[in-house]
């Protein structure tokens, strides 16, 4: 290589190696939840109608939520007895645990007798 070409091509490298890197993004601790709301409300009743004001308050208590879809399921009540019953997914994070939180929001809004919360460490990225 002759030398017009090597000593430009030199002064190239070494300004790129003189470039800020990106810096590797933050993390930060989170907690996700994921949790059911029945579609049927306690003693028949339709769950729909409370369900506005239900994610206006994981808007405003945890910064949003996601809706993961319909779906449904079965569990053994205190009878012994298998309920089924239809349900939405939600998944919301907070930066602590808050499942007791919105365990009792699900049993005084829809009256759920055995909430279904799951709470699980996450890394959140964050700029």
């Amino acid at each position: 290589m002759s030398r017009r070409v090597l000593v430009p091509a030199l002064c190239l490298l070494a300004l790129l190696w003189c470039l800020p890197a990106p810096a590797p993004a933050e993390t930060r601790q989170v907690f996700a939840h994921l949790f059911t709301v029945p579609t049927d409300g306690a003693g028949g009743t339709d769950a729909a109608a409370r369900m506005p004001a239900f994610e206006a308050w994981l808007v405003a208590s945890f910064g949003g939520y996601t809706r993961l879809g319909s779906g449904g399921g079965g569990w053994k009540n205190e009878a012994g007895q298998v309920e089924i019953e239809g349900n939405t997914a939600y998944l919301a994070t907070a930066d602590r645990d808050v499942s007791k939180e919105i365990a009792a929001r699900l049993v005084a809004d829809f009256g759920e007798r055995v909430p279904y919360v799951l709470v699980f460490p996450a890394g959140l990225f964050a700029k």
